[in-house]
């Protein structure tokens, strides 16, 4: 598998999640590109929690919109910063973004995000210090594929033939990624389906293969495919605290 999990901090790759209204959905990805390289994709923000946590992220609100977008470590916190002042994330329910580390990520990708790490970073105003929790050993992690809609049952497949028990998906859209599909050498299918796979440490690496010979970056399926660990950074609580069928994934 053509995954790179980089060893120091400021080498990396990171996932953004913005819960953003609707009609700010395009100036976030604006913002993002004027700090750096990055790769994003936007979704109705939808899922099976109980109402306490949609409530928490607003989603209980239809215009709201859930983006996940690929950074540059390095860029996290002018990203943030700029993110919060230009969509005024500091006023009632404006949205939240927040930051998550992957654990793995395809060499191709990896590099086009990479690849303008060594520019200035961007000049931005205050806000306020981001909370970091120490980290911990996770025994889940959630892989995601996000594929060319046509071939989201391929990939479906692949996985769970390599160990996956189940899987979410919600359609998602790719979109500002002009500046990354330059650097990738191929373009990204428009349509796309988020795969959300919640797996264990030992079938990871199985399954994001076998996603990748079904359906990935060299097929038609065009799938960029990584992985996070599962635990509490999003303050909604861990995995296990959830009963049957109320994982928000």
């Amino acid at each position: 598998m053509a995954t790179r999990k980089p060893a120091q901090e400021n080498n990396r790759v990171k996932l953004l999640i913005g819960i953003i209204n609707k009609e700010d959905e395009q100036r976030f990805t604006e913002i993002v590109n004027e700090c750096a390289t990055a790769v994003h994709f936007s979704g109705v923000g939808h899922g099976t929690a109980r109402s306490a946590y949609m409530n928490y992220f607003g989603l209980g609100e239809v215009e709201k919109r859930m983006t996940l977008s690929l950074i540059p470590a390095t860029a996290e916190h002018n990203i943030l910063n700029a993110i919060g002042h230009g969509l005024k994330l500091y006023l009632v329910g404006r949205g939240i973004a927040f930051t998550t580390p992957l654990s793995g990520i395809s060499n191709i990708i990896n590099d086009a995000i990479l690849s303008g790490v060594d520019k200035p970073d961007r000049p931005t105003g205050r806000r306020a210090p981001i909370s970091k929790k120490k980290e911990k050993q996770t025994m889940h992690e959630l892989v995601i594929a996000v594929v060319n809609t046509k071939y989201t049952d391929i990939a479906i497949d692949a996985a769970r033939a390599a160990g996956a028990t189940g899987a979410t998906v919600f359609h998602t859209k790719s979109i500002s990624n002009d500046r990354a599909e330059q650097s990738i050498g191929t373009s990204i299918s428009r349509e796309t389906d988020s795969i959300l796979l919640l797996t264990t440490l030992e079938y990871k690496t199985k399954i994001m293969e076998a996603v990748r010979d079904a359906a990935g970056l060299k097929t038609e399926g065009g799938a960029i495919i990584f992985s996070l660990p599962v635990d509490d950074l999003v303050g909604v609580g861990r995995f296990e605290d959830y009963v049957d069928g109320e994982e928000n994934l």
